[in-house]
């Protein structure tokens, strides 16, 4: 088959006006995603009740563990892949073991979390919830963003992104009613990433024609999960450090618990969808090393700072009036809640853009082991503090922990900077300096 040239975008040069244009078409996408969950909460909460909602938010943050693990880290690994492949052989090539990879893990995570489900009396009663979610979760899954991003058309899947969880959100409001609707809660939800791998697919297989159908090759499969074991640990503690906050809290609290933490979690969490959609998008950037390079990562890095202490500071002062109006009578413990999310945003920048910088780099056991450190030191803090004063405890325990995380990459990063400057040989005295 014939080479395919190049999507256009990849190989130009870079400049800040064209880093701008990527980051506000992925911002404003993800923004417009975001609509859903931050439009649904308000109007779940009222028609279902603080306990059910409780109940919902408790299903949905085990069925994004199960999400994460299926990930495993490829949505950084082979977006790196896919960015620094040479032909559509190459890419399909990618394309075909990522996917492969994915359904084994999803399968797995499947068989295993059913097998709970209908174990456990308080999840049984509930079980056909956990089925569909799996069901859209692995379609889902296969969701290309990573090779959408990687051949620069980030505008397509700023587009695709929103689009898909608009209709979503429609669909929700028109069919959920009651209670008694949780399963339609759950169907759409999970709808728009299902929507969004279909449509993905066809467009770069059938219009776009920058994929074509690949035998993965067991080899291949096997050495794409060995290169993304050390982003899954990274994974595995962003979870902790976000989704497992809500599991701790539905065992070791109640359901009311959970709902308050949920909704003041949600608006933290549409800041670091939002950002973490601009800084994956980033990475092919990130990696470069032609002309000019350095000023356009200089400016991404510094954006990402920014943005997080912008959104930070924002949760913190207009919590207090937003709540009562977002959220209605019942959930004024979300306010406190809220600030303190805007507080743990404040560091999250620093060890986000730090992350980024080190994932482009290749240092993917480097961001795994920091990672993993500061979660175990989160899960540390968590369990006791969500069992003695519920989702305030859990909120603080956020902020400590991401405190610790920035500082150990800040570390990281002094002790690299000392390693390098010692390396360099010093000049001879006695060589003529002219």
């Amino acid at each position: 088959m014939p080479e395919q040239a190049d999507p256009p975008g990849r190989g130009k040069p870079d400049s800040a006006k064209r880093v701008s244009t990527d980051v506000l078409a992925i911002g404003l996408g993800y923004l417009a995603s975001f609509a859903y969950p931050l439009v649904s909460l308000p109007y779940l909460g009222r028609v279902m009740g603080a306990s059910e909602l409780g109940h919902l938010m408790f299903a949905l943050a085990v069925l994004q563990i199960v999400k994460s693990v299926v990930d495993f880290g490829f949505d950084q690994s082979s977006l790196r892949s896919i960015a620094v492949s040479a032909s559509t052989a190459e890419r399909s090539r990618v394309a075909a073991e990522t996917l492969a990879a994915k359904l084994l893990i999803w399968t797995a995570c499947t068989l295993v979390l059913m097998s709970t489900v209908l174990i456990v009396p308080g999840l049984r009663e509930r079980w056909l919830m956990y089925a569909v979610g799996l069901l859209l979760i692995g379609l889902g899954e296969m969701y290309p963003s990573w090779f959408l991003q990687g051949t620069g058309r980030v505008k397509e899947f700023a587009l695709l992104t929103a689009v898909s969880r608009l209709i979503s959100l429609g669909l929700l409001l028109l069919t959920v009613n009651s209670a008694d609707d949780m399963v339609l809660a759950m169907l759409w939800q999970q709808f728009p990433f299902a929507l969004s791998a279909l449509v993905g697919w066809f467009m770069l297989r059938v219009v776009w024609k920058e994929a074509h159908w690949v035998v993965p090759r067991w080899a291949g499969v096997r050495g794409t999960i060995r290169d993304s074991w050390p982003l899954f640990i990274s994974s595995v503690a962003f979870l902790l450090m976000s989704t497992v906050n809500t599991v701790v809290l539905g065992v070791l609290s109640t359901s009311r618990q959970v709902a308050f933490f949920g909704a003041g979690e949600r608006f933290s969490n549409a800041a670091r969808g939002v950002m973490y959609g601009v800084t994956g998008a980033m990475l092919p950037r990130m990696t470069r090393e032609d002309a000019g390079a350095r000023s356009i990562q200089r400016l991404i890095s510094t954006g990402i700072v920014l943005a997080y202490t912008c959104a930070g500071i924002i949760l913190i002062v207009a919590s207090p009036w937003f709540v009562p109006w977002y959220l209605g009578e019942g959930f004024d413990p979300t306010i406190t809640v809220m600030q303190l999310m805007g507080i743990a945003l404040l560091p999250v920048g620093l060890s986000s853009m730090l992350a980024l910088r080190a994932t482009a780099n290749h240092r993917f056991r480097d961001v795994g082991r920091i990672s993993m450190t500061g979660a175990l030191l989160h899960l540390a803090l968590l369990i006791p503090a969500s069992w003695l004063w519920g989702a305030v405890g859990a909120s603080a325990a956020l902020i400590a922990s991401e405190v610790l995380l920035a500082a150990l990459y800040i570390r990281d990063l002094v002790q690299r900077r000392r390693a390098a400057a010692s390396a360099v040989p010093a000049p001879d005295p006695e060589e003529d300096p002219s």
